[in-house]
């Protein structure tokens, strides 16, 4: 099961009805419209964000400007939580819809993590979760054609943001063949051929959203081979 970024649920259990409420104290709430940068590389590693409603990417832009899709966030998922480590932001977070976000003051939380052990032993371990995931997908980049990657990315997708129905599972983010292709390291052309191939295998449909078949595709991940549909 592919790993996601942690999320605000993950993060307060074990906590008790007073100490949830003071985290919720230390929240300040802000709305971003869709576009809207919400945090730039090399910005002040100032606090913790949590996404409350809409869709945010992270995305790191060369000095050319192309832009790497480094992942797309749900509601209640928490990013910037390399705050303890970094004094300035590694990426850069834009509003991928109108979004709600909270932010908590750096030193508040470091602060909360003090005085609450199963916080800090959620927020460890979720910080370990997190750099599994980072090291799995740089080891993908050097070891899998596009094709591999571009099939994880799409489970991926259907594990963060997708839907169950009788036709498969609906993704429900708005995702371009250029958003693909940045997230997968490869070009917008590539990622057309290639989903025109798994279209025509049975991985996915496509129409106004992404339909995926999650076993087959996933099948295909796993064994590298292609199962034959019956006519």
């Amino acid at each position: 099961m592919p790993m996601t970024f942690p999320t605000a649920v993950e993060l307060l259990h074990g906590l008790g009805e007073s100490e949830a409420r003071e985290f919720a104290r230390l929240c300040t709430e802000r709305r971003f419209r869709a576009g809207n940068t919400i945090f730039s590389k090399g910005d002040p590693a100032d606090s913790l964000c949590i996404l409350r409603e809409g869709f945010v990417r992270l995305v790191s832009l060369s000095e050319q400007g192309a832009e790497t899709i480094l992942h797309l966030l749900k509601a209640d998922t928490i990013f910037g939580e390399l705050l303890l480590s970094e004094e300035l932001r590694a990426f850069t977070a834009v509003a991928d819809s109108d979004a709600v976000i909270s932010f908590i003051p750096r030193a508040s939380f470091l602060k909360f993590l003090a005085a609450s052990p199963a916080v800090s032993l959620n927020f460890i371990r979720l910080l370990s979760n997190r750099l599994a995931r980072v090291e799995k997908t740089f080891s993908e980049f050097g070891h899998t054609w596009s094709y591999h990657r571009l099939a994880r990315a799409l489970l991926r997708l259907a594990e963060e943001h997708g839907e169950k129905t009788p036709e498969g599972t609906v993704i429900g983010l708005r995702v371009t063949h250029e958003d693909l292709a940045n997230l997968i390291g490869t070009t917008r052309e590539t990622v057309t051929n290639q989903l025109g191939k798994f279209r025509r295998l049975g991985f996915l449909k496509k129409g106004r959203r992404l339909v995926l078949n999650v076993d087959r595709l996933s099948r295909f991940v796993h064994t590298g081979r292609v199962e034959h549909r019956s006519s």
